[in-house]
């Protein structure tokens, strides 16, 4: 499994790279955060109640031709299923490498900071599905620890007295990136789980 998820999320990579003449497009990282968290969801929604969220607000989803919409709309689904297969059996998502999300210095990479900023964003547009896992006290510590580790990956708030005060007790970068895969499956599986529990 790891092989073809990492392979689905490569492709995707290039793919976003060759069609850079779509305008309004988000980053590649922003939209595989994006896509992780919409898959991490307690209840998986159809591709068109969410792909259009790639794209920056106000943006027209659009592409040069059809061509190229039907191998945007293939990447996409490729990247789906491997997510969803390893969220199913709570596999870490090592395909997304976070080990080389620091600089040489450190310092976050941009690819940290995007993707974080479309996983984070995909939990706030979609609230109302995670409302689903209140009152599971495991999911619900799995989903408020994953938006603070995040959040300090891409913070919002970085003038924010209070908001600093709590991102210096979280760990440090490289030791959120070393659980992060396994995290994020760990959220998407204790959800499901969840949603199976109360029907």
């Amino acid at each position: 499994m790891p092989d073809t998820q990492k392979k689905a999320l490569f492709d995707f990579i290039e793919m976003n790279g060759r069609l850079n003449s779509i305008k309004g497009l988000h980053t590649s990282y922003y939209q595989i955060g994006f896509i992780c968290s919409v898959q991490a969801l307690p209840e998986l929604l159809d591709l068109d109640q969410w792909l259009s969220y790639l794209w920056q607000p106000n943006a027209e989803m659009s592409f040069d031709n059809e061509l190229q919409a039907t191998e945007y709309a293939q990447k996409v689904i490729a990247l789906t299923n491997e997510i969803q297969a390893a969220y199913q059996e709570a596999i870490p998502l090592n395909c997304l490498q976070c080990h080389d999300w620091l600089t040489p210095d450190k310092l976050l990479s941009e690819q940290a900071v995007q993707f974080s900023s479309g996983f984070l964003a995909a939990i706030e547009i979609f609230n109302e599905q995670w409302e689903s896992v209140e009152g599971d006290s495991n999911s619900e510590n799995i989903l408020q620890t994953t938006i603070l580790l995040l959040t300090k990956l891409a913070p919002e708030d970085a003038n924010d007295p209070q908001f600093l005060a709590i991102v210096d007790q979280l760990p440090e970068y490289h030791e959120i990136l070393a659980i992060l895969p396994q995290l994020l499956s760990n959220l998407a599986y204790s959800a499901a789980q969840n949603l199976v529990f109360d029907e």
